[in-house]
């Protein structure tokens, strides 16, 4: 596996390619788990070369704790990286990611996307989102785009991204991996509490509920049901809403509003998971 910490270095790398090598792009943040193991997967089978980006962004936190809290066990990702045949891990710094005095600004207006269920509670957090991904975009120059369907509403805002830019990159989506419960697959996961862990497929098995509930509810009733669920346990819920798969608004019927998902996030304890399915 090569590693490059500069734009000019993996631009370097990039030109002595063949024009006809398929480059497929995961863009993470380390601390890597099946989940992003099962992107790379994807990215092997569908391209020549499997490029990684390890970037803990500063612009998507909300609060500095958070990304100080973050963890960054850099010598055992690269391990992964190297069992999973990885071809290139782009590690740059964060003077690398954003020069000073260099307009990153993109001229595309997604509030529409970004302002309602993870952005009514963590305000700015998709704005950096928008930035590292276009940025990582330009630089990587990849063919295939592979991110987990866990984070649903950032997978949505990036594709309507890639489409507003007339990006050429395609972004193909992987199924959520989970633990043996059901919890979803996250970074996040090694700080819950032992103690409180049995209780944390309850996000999980809330999402089941809304899929049986589905039957025989509208949605409406089918939130109040699970939020009903969850006020039972530890969790304690910034919200549980029922929208839209394309435009992530709230549906009130099932049959006009086309694919829909159930998305919810809740603190148990001093950890914030979240989690979604598709109903």
């Amino acid at each position: 596996m090569q590693v490059f910490s500069t734009v000019a270095n993996y631009q370097a790398y990039r030109d002595t390619l063949f024009p006809s090598t398929s480059i497929g792009f995961v863009p993470t943040m380390g601390a890597l788990h099946p989940g992003h193991l099962s992107l790379i997967e994807k990215a092997r089978e569908m391209s020549d070369k499997v490029v990684v980006s390890i970037f803990v962004n500063p612009l998507q936190f909300n609060e500095n704790s958070d990304f100080v809290k973050y963890p960054k066990p850099l010598d055992r990702d690269i391990h992964m990286l190297c069992q999973y045949d990885t071809d290139v891990l782009f590690l740059p710094t964060n003077d690398e990611m954003y020069p000073p005095g260099k307009d990153l600004s993109i001229k595309v207006d997604l509030s529409a996307y970004t302002e309602v269920l993870e952005g009514k509670f963590r305000p700015g957090h998709f704005d950096g989102v928008i930035t590292v991904v276009h940025r990582l975009l330009k630089i990587i120059q990849p063919d295939f785009l592979f991110m987990g369907l866990k984070d649903f509403q950032q997978q949505t805002i990036i594709r309507h991204l890639i489409e507003s830019c007339s990006i050429s990159t395609q972004l193909q989506t992987v199924e959520t991996v989970r633990e043996e419960d059901g919890l979803a697959m996250s970074s996040r996961n090694v700080r819950i509490d032992t103690s409180l862990r049995p209780e944390a497929n309850k996000l999980y098995e809330t999402l089941m509920l809304a899929r049986e509930l589905r039957k025989k509810f509208l949605p409406g009733e089918v939130k109040q049901r699970c939020l009903e669920k969850l006020a039972a346990s530890p969790f304690e819920v910034e919200y549980f809403e029922i929208v839209s798969a394309n435009n992530l608004q709230p549906v009130t019927d099932w049959k006009p509003s086309g694919e829909t998902v159930a998305c919810v996030a809740a603190w148990l304890n001093d950890v914030r998971l979240i989690d979604n399915m598709m109903l």
